[in-house]
């Protein structure tokens, strides 16, 4: 029998890299074999607590994340929180330039935050406006974190969950232009993750109308 850390990192990883307490602890009675003691789901979160820089009882061994402003209670594992992949075309040795900057036209910079990739995580990459997932053919998935109202200068948009969106690239560079009009209604929500109407309303009003 594994280790109650083991045990919850291949429930994790059965249940696609995130998930709520609620599903670990089911994933886990599938992993593991019983008797289960009557602290049972207190074990399993004091294991992740323990095995979480998040968490104020880290212990020094950083396996899991909590997902932050996503609603209390789901943890993920942090080996699959993943930096975007570099495009082929980008030169990392071009004189200092950022390899989070994606070549277009002019260069449109990838806000790459740690909680918009637990976001993409959580979504399993796949757009919230038109369902697209992009695989790259070697296990991994493409998607990008717009936030809605921008970060930086002139917007100072908040690196919160309620701002985020996961998009295909199509999507991304539209809202980026302010080419298209955001409808709440037409966004994929996950139940973990909402989208809150004030920065919709923001993109509508200062980044839409004014394209």
């Amino acid at each position: 029998m594994g280790t109650w850390s083991e045990d919850i990192e291949l429930a994790l990883t059965n249940l696609g890299g995130i998930a709520s307490l609620s599903d670990i602890y089911d994933e886990v009675k599938k992993v593991r074999e019983g008797p289960y003691p009557e602290s049972f789901k207190a074990t399993i979160r004091g294991t992740i607590e323990n095995n979480s820089s998040d968490s104020a009882k880290f212990k020094g061994n950083d396996l899991f994340f909590s997902v932050k402003g996503l609603g209390s209670g789901v943890w993920g594992l942090r080996s699959y929180v993943k930096n975007t992949p570099k495009a082929s075309d980008i030169d990392e040795d071009s004189g200092g330039e950022s390899p989070s900057r994606v070549t277009q036209e002019t260069y449109r910079i990838l806000r790459d935050t740690q909680l918009a990739r637990q976001i993409k995580l959580l979504h399993k990459n796949k757009c919230q406006l038109c369902g697209e997932i992009i695989s790259l053919g070697n296990g991994e998935y493409y998607s990008e974190a717009h936030h809605i109202k921008p970060l930086g200068r002139p917007h100072n948009g908040p690196d919160v969950a309620g701002n985020i969106l996961v998009l295909c690239p199509n999507h991304h560079a539209m809202l980026d232009y302010g080419a298209i009009k955001l409808e709440i209604n037409q966004i994929t929500m996950h139940g973990n993750h909402r989208v809150q109407g004030k920065y919709v309303n923001y993109h509508n009003e200062s980044i839409w109308k004014n394209r």
